[in-house]
């Protein structure tokens, strides 16, 4: 297998556009489509318990009912929340499956696909989750310890013996307080790494968040906002190149001569299916950044809503074309996601080096491990075969030998037993 060269700098955060291509696009696409799917099925459960009717909340939301459920009623609240925490929670094991096929890709590995990554990232789900959620737990302790103490500190005498006392240690731990918000933060960002590229354990990723910030926090920044920079150019980028391509499918098909009505009527219907499908709902600044000539070509695809009056086939045909568009959509904030968590990934395989000088390139992993044992297993297995052969054969030379042996005691007694026929004659004569 072929292993990549980096760079060990900066340099190699620059890989993460394109490492977000391909399949791990497509493993944020699923983890994002399985949200989404779930967020749709918690919302109109919500809203009919809140005792909206289902065809209320079609005409309204249809297939894309992102509402501000945090201020609704209190079912749509509380599964609003839990399937924002469920989809985070999909996207957040997506990173782990991201850094494994990374780190494999690393080694040379490029059969490595999206359905190992998941099943790794899904058997490693628990570390991954609980590396900074034990940070959180640490901070929550101490934060309880001293509200505790504060308590105490309040009545006479006991504020001289408690607070005037032990200020000294007070002191510190506030300021360990304050480095493991930042460690945490590092943590959320880092644990599906360190857990799948290093193959630590929840102990490991928690230790792991706090030497990374404390070992290397400067290229730490600096990396992070370089990969913060690539991600923001390439979620635009391709949402440019979509808006651009539904401008040219409208200028091609949208021709009188060509389907002309049936397409708008098509339009209508794919914006009956999803209201807010237009990419100045998805893109987070487009109107800053892009200014009045993105809005225009924002309304090729997001403008007139008039009521479809198109056949059977063409509402057929505005189905597929809305879940294909849907699906095209979802890639711009998956491919964004997905140039994080590459470069993320990447970022921490440097700064191990770094900070350990421990190349996880080299380093063998747990497949690989298994794979060196089974082979010694094989080479066993053929070893004492080949024993076993030359013992077999061993054993054949000593009955060959026995047998010639006993062959030839057969012919002295042969030769004897003729012996005394010729001298028993002799004497009878």
């Amino acid at each position: 297998m072929l292993k990549t060269a980096l760079h060990w700098n900066f340099k190699d955060v620059f890989r993460a556009p394109r490492l977000g291509l391909g399949k791990r696009m497509l493993v944020m696409l699923e983890a994002n489509l399985i949200g989404y799917l779930l967020y749709l099925i918690l919302i109109y459960l919500g809203q009919i318990m809140d005792g909206q009717s289902f065809g209320h909340i079609w005409n309204t939301y249809a297939l894309l009912p992102f509402m501000p459920f945090w201020k609704l009623g209190p079912s749509t609240m509380i599964l609003g929340w839990l399937a924002s925490l469920i989809w985070f929670m999909a996207v957040y094991t997506g990173f782990g499956a991201i850094a494994k096929i990374t780190i494999k890709e690393f080694k040379g590995d490029l059969f490595y696909s999206s359905n190992d990554g998941w099943k790794y990232a899904l058997k490693k789900a628990f570390p991954i989750f609980m590396g900074p959620v034990s940070i959180l737990l640490v901070i929550a302790f101490f934060v309880v310890l001293a509200g505790v103490f504060g308590w105490l500190a309040h009545w006479p005498v006991l504020d001289i013996l408690i607070y005037g006392l032990l200020f000294v240690l007070f002191l510190p731990t506030a300021v360990f307080l304050v480095y493991s918000l930042l460690s945490f933060s590092v943590g959320i960002l880092f644990s599906p790494s360190i857990v799948s590229c290093a193959e630590e354990d929840t102990m490991g990723s928690m230790f792991g968040s706090f030497t990374l910030l404390w070992n290397q926090p400067w290229r730490l920044i600096v990396y992070t906002l370089i990969l913060a920079v690539l991600t923001f150019i390439g979620y635009h980028l391709l949402l440019l190149f979509l808006v651009l391509g539904f401008q040219f499918l409208e200028l091609v098909f949208g021709q009188p001569w060509l389907m002309g009505e049936t397409f708008f009527e098509v339009k209508a219907t794919v914006l009956g299916l999803f209201p807010s499908l237009g990419f100045n709902q998805i893109a987070c600044y487009p109107d800053c950044v892009y200014g009045e000539w993105m809005v225009s070509l924002q309304q090729i695809f997001a403008g007139d809503m008039a009521p479809n009056t198109g056949g059977v086939t063409t509402t057929i045909t505005g189905v597929l074309v809305g879940i294909v568009s849907f699906i095209a959509m979802l890639l711009v904030p998956s491919y964004g996601l997905s140039i994080f968590a590459s470069g993320l990934a990447t970022i921490f395989i440097v700064l191990t080096k770094f900070k350990d000088d421990d190349d996880l390139i080299e380093r063998k992993d747990e497949d690989e491990r298994k794979e060196e044992e089974e082979k010694e297993n094989e080479d066993e297995g053929d070893d004492a075969d080949e024993d076993d052969s030359s013992e077999s054969e061993s054993e054949d030379e000593e009955q060959d030998v026995k047998d010639g042996d006993s062959e030839d005691d057969d012919a002295s007694k042969e030769d004897e037993d003729e012996d005394e026929d010729e001298n028993e004659k002799k004497s009878e004569e």
